[in-house]
């Protein structure tokens, strides 16, 4: 029986093998962003796991560049923090947007109105189109 725990996202049992060894299941590697180590506390009652992060994430290489970009522009202390602020806060509203249209464009693939739409299913860059071969790549 599993504890009250804030901030849980999703549960299972996991079974460990006579080697001692267990699985993590694939919507969890995939939801951390796992690579191929995690860091493991032994706490008093479970083993915490937790992501080694090795390698930077697009989001944080973005975030680097504003922040090299604003600061090579001289400005002041109160007028760095503001721009940077302001910078980020633009560039996170740009990735929201993102995600929101594409989210649209996933819901409107079903829609009998195709004008205008993104025909999009996941697997187009794999195939042609017109016959269902695979594609070739460039």
């Amino acid at each position: 029986m599993m504890n009250k725990l804030t901030g849980v996202n999703e549960y299972r049992d996991i079974k460990i093998t006579s080697k001692r060894q267990l699985t993590i299941p694939k919507s969890y590697f995939d939801a951390l962003n796992l690579e191929d180590e995690v860091q493991a506390y032994l706490l008093d009652d479970g083993i915490f796991l937790k992501p080694v992060r090795t390698k930077e994430t697009l989001q944080e290489k973005d975030i680097q560049s504003i922040v090299r970009k604003t600061l090579a522009e001289g400005l002041s202390e109160e007028e760095l923090a503001m721009e940077l602020t302001r910078r980020i806060n633009e560039y996170n509203r740009l990735l929201a947007d993102r995600v929101h249209e594409f989210k649209e464009d996933m819901a409107d693939l079903g829609s009998d109105d195709d004008k205008g739409d993104l025909d999009f299913n996941g697997l187009d860059v794999f195939f042609n189109e017109e016959n269902g071969e695979a594609s070739q790549s460039t």
